[in-house]
């Protein structure tokens, strides 16, 4: 069994607005990821909310999802993730971690992540136009050595390129698998690319 950890804890100071609760074609970013991640057949969702969380947890239908907040989400993307790993089921085998900024990924991209660890991958990756994505694949087995390396605003990025020899990158035809909605230009672009079908179901 593999869960989902979205990280959606953040203040988005650069885009001036509620991360998660971007619109994006009438719905919550924040939604549209859930949405994709449920489509790709993953039944467990951990959310890591910070920043806004009661307004978050007001606008976005969180059925299903195991929902954690990081009261200290101030300090970086770290603890968040922290918050999300402490938060995995006992049994499960390894966790896909999302970004809430991240709302055009593919579920058909999260399902060839999913194959690739279901075939032994320790770690891994879809890659778009030879950038690696997410989400990212952790088997449990990284968690011990992952975590204290998880440190401010750096994230996984560390741990993973420590470990490159154990990457596996899975070749998508997805730029939802590397654009984010970070900045109110990456808002705009994405507004103009925004392909209605991409998550559907």
């Amino acid at each position: 069994m593999i869960e989902a950890i979205v990280l959606a804890a953040g203040k988005g100071e650069r885009l001036g607005r509620i991360k998660p609760l971007v619109s994006i074609d009438g719905e919550p970013a924040l939604g549209r990821v859930i949405r994709a991640i449920r489509k790709a057949g993953v039944d467990t969702i951990i959310v890591v909310l910070g920043h806004a969380a009661e307004t978050v947890q007001a606008q976005v239908d969180f059925t299903g999802c195991r929902v954690v907040v990081n009261p200290r989400y101030e300090t970086g993307m770290a603890g968040s993730l922290i918050r999300g790993i402490e938060s995995v089921s006992p049994a499960a085998e390894g966790v896909l971690v999302f970004h809430a900024d991240m709302p055009t990924v593919k579920a058909e991209t999260i399902r060839a992540v999913i194959q690739r660890a279901e075939q032994g991958a320790r770690i891994a990756a879809p890659s778009y136009e030879a950038q690696r994505g997410f989400p990212v694949f952790l088997h449990r087995s990284c968690f011990q050595e992952l975590i204290p390396t998880l440190t401010g605003d750096v994230g996984a990025r560390r741990y993973i390129r420590a470990h490159a020899a154990e990457l596996v990158l899975v070749e998508v035809d997805d730029p939802g698998a590397i654009r984010d909605i970070d900045r109110p230009e990456d808002l705009r672009e994405e507004e103009e690319t925004y392909e209605p079908a991409i998550l559907e179901g």
